[in-house]
This record gives C-alpha cells, sequence and structure tokens, in this order.
C-alpha cells in the first residue's frame, strides 16, 4: 500500500496499490511554500533551509541555502556574508515549527507557550501572542503565532486528505509513502512525521520521488509505448473530491494537532521523543474572558 503525495498550493495525493488507485486534492494553500508566513521566502541562497533547537536553552542553530556550515560554526559569518540571512523557505519552516513542538515552546493545540519568556529572550510578546526569535540582524527572522497556525492549517488540510483514501480504502496505514514535487523533494520525513502531514509509518520506508511530474511528462513525451501504459492507469484512478465529503471536515479537526488529536504515531515514537500534552498559559484576552461574569441573554 503505497501513498504519493505532490506537496504544492494544492495537495496531490494518490493512494493504493496494483490493484486499486484513489486520488484527490487538498487544499493546502501557499504556507508550505512560504507564502502567508511572516518571514518566509522562495528557496534562494540566503533562506535557512535546515533548523536545530536545543531542549534546555531553546536557542536555535540553522544552514542557510548556499553554505554547509551551520550557524554556530565560527565561519559561518564570512561563508553567508555575501547572501546574508535572508528568510526561511519552506524546509526550514516545517523545521523550526517542529523543533519548537519537540522543545516545549509550541504546544500540542499549537500555541506558542508566553510562560517560557522567563527561560528565553528567544520568546517574545507580539500583541496577544508570543513570538519565537530564530535570527536577529539586519533583518530580524521571528515565527509567529500566525505562522504557526498557517502551517496547522495547511498540514491538516493535508493529512484529512489522506485520511479519507484511507478510510475509502478500508486501510489504517501505508507501507510506503513518497514525496514528490520541488518542495516535496527537500523535506526532511522526520519533521513531515513530527508535524502530522504524513500519517505514521515506518520513516525508512518515507522516500522523495524528485520531479514525478515532470519525470511523467517526458516519459510521455519521448515514449509512445508508455502513453498506452499511462492511459489505462488514469482511467483506472478513482478520483475522490474532498469538498463535499462530510468526513474531511472532521479528519481536518483531528490532525490541527501536532502531530494529530488523537493518533498515536508509535513507529515515530521509536526515533523521537514526543512532549508530553501541556497547556500554554492563557493569553491577556483569555484572562480577561474567564474573568467575565455571564451574560444573561435578554429576549428580544
Amino acid at each position: 500500500m503505497t501513498l504519493l503525495v505532490d506537496v504544492g498550493t494544492n495537495a496531490e495525493i494518490v493512494l493504493g496499490n496494483r490493484h486499486r488507485l484513489l486520488a484527490c486534492s487538498s487544499p493546502t494553500g501557499p504556507a508550505f511554500e512560504g507564502a502567508q508566513i511572516s518571514c518566509g521566502q522562495r528557496a534562494a541562497p540566503g533562506a535557512i533551509e535546515r533548523v536545530r533547537i536545543d531542549r534546555e536553552t531553546l536557542e536555535p542553530r540553522f544552514k542557510v541555502i548556499g553554505s554547509d556550515l551551520w550557524s554556530d560554526d565560527a565561519q559561518f559569518s564570512a561563508a553567508t556574508a555575501d547572501t546574508g540571512i535572508t528568510g526561511v523557505c519552506g524546509s526550514g519552516i516545517i523545521e523550526v515549527i517542529a523543533e519548537l513542538f519537540l522543545a516545549g515552546v509550541i504546544t500540542r493545540d499549537g500555541v506558542i507557550d508566553g510562560s517560557l519568556a522567563t527561560r528565553s529572550s528567544r520568546i517574545v510578546p507580539n500583541g496577544r501572542t508570543y513570538s519565537y526569535v530564530l535570527h536577529s540582524g539586519p533583518q530580524t527572522l521571528s515565527i509567529t503565532q500566525t505562522d504557526v497556525r498557517a502551517i496547522q492549517l495547511a498540514k491538516a488540510a493535508l493529512l484529512a486528505g489522506i485520511r479519507l483514501l484511507m478510510d475509502r480504502l478500508g486501510v489504517d496505514r501505508g507501507e510506503r509513502s513518497r514525496l514528490s514535487g520541488a518542495f516535496g523533494s527537500h523535506i526532511d520525513v522526520k519533521y513531515a512525521a513530527v508535524l502530522g502531514m504524513i500519517p505514521d509509518c515506518d520513516l525508512g520506508y518515507v522516500t522523495s520521488a524528485g520531479n514525478a511530474a515532470g519525470t511523467g511528462a517526458r516519459i510521455a513525451l519521448l515514449d509512445s509505448r508508455s502513453r498506452a501504459t499511462i492511459e489505462a492507469l488514469v482511467r483506472r484512478v478513482e478520483k475522490i473530491e474532498t469538498a463535499i465529503e462530510p468526513q474531511f471536515q472532521a479528519h481536518f479537526v483531528d490532525a490541527m494537532s501536532i502531530p494529530h488529536r488523537t493518533a498515536e504515531y508509535p513507529n515515530l515514537r521509536k526515533v523521537v521523543d514526543l512532549p508530553a500534552p501541556k497547556a500554554a498559559a492563557p493569553t491577556g484576552d483569555e484572562r480577561r474572558r474567564r474573568g467575565r461574569r455571564p451574560v444573561t441573554p435578554q429576549p428580544v
């Protein structure tokens, strides 16, 4: 049972085997590609692409496109002098939010825990919520609460589409997963699983398919014998419309949690210590609401 996901503004999803193939498109939006993210940008020199966060100090280290050095290397500043540090691309966004979750900065519900501001100067107030300062310099790069929500919405839509296909096939897990597309090819599968972008599985069986659409187009153009095979496969695919599936919304709500509201992810737990669920300290708005006396509705 193989899962194929092309991650983009719309996630194209195929699940099945040689006997049956199901497909759907899930509305993930552009957050995975850096859009709608306060410090997001396309994958270009100067963009942060890899992130690690110390579990004790909450200090980050990162790599940028154009350099093989981590930011805590003595030669890092010189190596990145030409490109600078200009933003965070899709793979970096996935990793920083997953690392913040693993470090306990982000709760299972996706809330940046402001109570940790006393422990680290990286966590700063941002209006009624909090942000995590990833990099301070000529251009300060921060992960805001709005950024976290954008990724939650995107990954929930993706996983909800996958779960919908799993329901139709009557399976509770896949045996292999392949991520394709320019973005999907650069995702660290461990962090994709931590966020809950894909169902729990043996990470050793999650691989990259590269530019699968481009490869398929070349095959169709250059190999006339393969065109009949392609046409026959396309006719076999059963297409599921997520917009009209009532169960999609239920899956979407469950998938908003990191990695998931109910799924246990036992395979992931073999390689990652997932933090125990905790509730963040209430924001100022939440404290004020809790202190209000209930209002009795009046007849009109």
